[in-house]
């Protein structure tokens, strides 16, 4: 179970795809209270010191996973290891799920609570792709029929690990994420805020969808969702140790998926204009284009925006971030 104590008693956390965009935020976020490892495939994080273990794990065959997690002994894992690319995941479904469902993963957690008794708390990142998106404003209790492989191998995943990881697990169905430049190294793939102001700043006309929308998510605002996940998990462990010791995952969160995203429902059309206006670029460049005159090589929901309420319940302490005010600080010093 997820438990505290002194530099042994930091919680120890694993976090999946770690040398990634989001995976570099929570190394950040997570690494000054908690004692962090992280798992790469391809790029370990050389850039900087960052005061986290680094593991060489191909999640997709398991190599190198067991051998990470019976060594660190998490308790806590965060997974954003993703094939996160629709037109790979269509092109490959194969290797799209093996990737993005973790049945690796859940039989190296289970290895580590039988080996070494740990009942690791896992923090699963999904999409927002999982509803079909024919209207606006999901719940987590809507129908979830995706249009596309990479939604599919998403929703594989959540019902592998309600299967597999009852009551052990929450699952955060992320949106479009945007924020800063990573912390420790680059991604080498654009950033959508910032591929808008380069692209404005030269004055290159780009298109941008009108009619698709999403909740936008500043990458901070996951960063403290997870943390106070883990703070009430952990909490929740020390005073089941105290008691009985069974159920603590039950005490800690009322639900197990949470939508995660931002306040307000945007489409990328909005998103470039606001880009444009808070730097202080015309947005004469900025043409709007409908999605179904753009050949993607794969179905893409028109409306994923969501509801938010439940997450805000069950965490009153989070302020989710206003796109506007995610720009100023991406963008601190061109306010227009």
């Amino acid at each position: 179970m997820v438990t505290t104590s002194d530099s042994s008693s930091r919680t120890r956390v694993l976090i999946t795809g770690g040398s990634g965009y989001l995976g570099q935020f929570l190394i950040a976020a997570l690494k000054q209270s908690h004692s962090i490892a992280y798992t790469y495939l391809h790029n370990a994080i050389t850039a900087h010191p960052v005061n986290a273990e680094p593991f060489k794990v191909d999640l997709a065959t398991g190599e190198g996973l067991q051998e990470a997690v019976l060594q660190f002994k998490p308790q806590v894992v965060v997974n954003c290891a993703a094939l996160s690319q629709p037109a790979a995941c269509e092109l490959d479904y194969e290797a799209c799920r093996k990737l993005n469902v973790p049945s690796k993963l859940v039989e190296a957690l289970k290895q580590l609570q039988r080996k070494a008794g740990i009942d690791a708390l896992l923090i699963h990142i999904s999409t927002d792709q999982v509803y079909d998106g024919s209207r606006p404003d999901w719940a987590e209790t809507d129908p979830t029929q995706p249009v596309n492989a990479y939604g599919r191998s998403k929703l594989e995943a959540e019902q592998n690990l309600a299967a597999a990881y009852p009551h052990k697990h929450v699952v955060l169905r992320a949106s479009l994420i945007y924020g800063p430049q990573p912390p420790l190294q680059a991604v080498g793939r654009p950033l959508f805020a910032q591929f808008v102001e380069s692209q404005l700043a030269q004055g290159i006309e780009t298109s941008f969808f009108v009619d698709e929308f999403r909740s936008a998510v500043y990458v901070n605002d996951i960063c403290e969702v997870v943390k106070l996940v883990i703070s009430k998990y952990s909490a929740a462990a020390a005073a089941a140790a105290s008691d009985t010791g069974d159920a603590c995952h039950l005490a800690a969160l009322p639900h197990s998926i949470y939508n995660m995203g931002g306040p307000e429902r945007l489409g990328r059309h909005d998103m470039a204009m606001a880009v444009a206006q808070h730097c202080g670029h015309s947005s004469k460049a900025i043409k709007p284009a409908n999605s179904a005159d753009v050949q993607r090589g794969y179905s893409s929901p028109a409306d994923i925006s969501m509801k938010m309420e439940q997450l805000l319940a069950d965490m009153p302490s989070i302020r989710l971030t206003p796109f506007a005010e995610g720009l100023a600080a991406i963008f601190p010093s061109k306010a227009a």
